[in-house]
């Protein structure tokens, strides 16, 4: 059983002090506050480490109790304390000889994963492959979209006669408009609109959101009998590619232990 994952997102009561009032609590004898906003070096020290024992627990179960995950509270207890004083794993309370080779693992055989981290890993690796798909069928359709929706970009026309086509300077902004299209919607609109979403649906609702419009703009684009439809179904196809790869590879790097998340967070790269 894995607990690592689970850290993520607990909730910790972290104050932002002045560092005078820093140095007022530790000749008190009082926990040492990281100010993350002056002091660099406190951004890379554990948060946890300094969290009263009785404080932490309150955390961890407020933290489940408002995400609904009540009768997890015994191993996110235990996933806190590995995670405040991670050498002294073996020594927290109620800890399991499962977590325990679970933990070490980590360590001793960084790539020795569940099964179902690796499956999650390759089915967010398709979510990059279908980028790449999709920007494939829209490059290939530059060579008859065209001619198709009479604006071609060349001064010959369609028709291939010298002189023909006296709006083939107009045409040629219009064709790059629509090979462009998913790229604008993608960094002005997609890109944007990932936070919301991962606010409001998770990231699993995020990347369906993403699915859908990867899906469905395509299908609309083949169905189209115009430049501007065409142009619009491109636009819907980049809010989707502008959500899945902002959220995508984040999805990733939160499964996967830090040891390996590199190279696991890299398949979005090679896909």
């Amino acid at each position: 059983m894995r607990i690592r994952s689970q850290l993520t997102y607990i909730p910790i009561s972290i104050s932002y002090e002045p560092k005078a009032q820093a140095e007022h609590h530790a000749e008190l004898g009082q926990p040492e506050r990281m100010d993350l906003n002056n002091n660099l070096s406190a951004k890379i020290k554990n948060p946890l480490a300094h969290v009263p024992h009785n404080e932490l627990i309150a955390d961890v179960e407020q933290f489940a109790k408002d995400n609904n995950l009540v009768e997890m509270t015994p191993l996110l207890i235990r996933g806190a304390f590995v995670a405040k004083d991670p050498p002294a794993f073996e020594s927290v309370e109620g800890i399991t000889e499962p977590e325990k080779e679970a933990i070490r693992n980590e360590v001793l055989h960084k790539w020795r994963q569940p099964k179902a981290l690796y499956f999650t890993i390759i089915l967010c690796s398709i979510g990059a492959a279908v980028q790449g798909w999709d920007q494939t069928g829209s490059n290939g359709a530059n060579l008859s979209f065209p001619c198709a929706f009479n604006i071609s970009d060349a001064e010959a026309g369609c028709n291939n006669i010298p002189g023909s086509n006296p709006d083939y300077q107009k045409n040629q902004w219009l064709v790059g408009l629509i090979n462009a299209a998913p790229y604008i919607a993608s960094s002005f609109l997609g890109c944007w609109m990932s936070d919301p979403l991962n606010n409001y649906f998770g990231r699993r609702g995020t990347i369906f959101f993403s699915a859908a419009f990867c899906c469905l703009s395509v299908i609309g684009s083949g169905l189209t009998q115009s430049w501007v439809e065409l142009f619009i179904t491109r636009i819907l196809l980049g809010i989707g590619m502008g959500a899945k790869a902002s959220t995508v590879p984040i999805f990733c790097a939160e499964n996967a232990p830090a040891a390996v998340r590199g190279g696991l967070v890299m398949c979005w790269v090679c896909s």
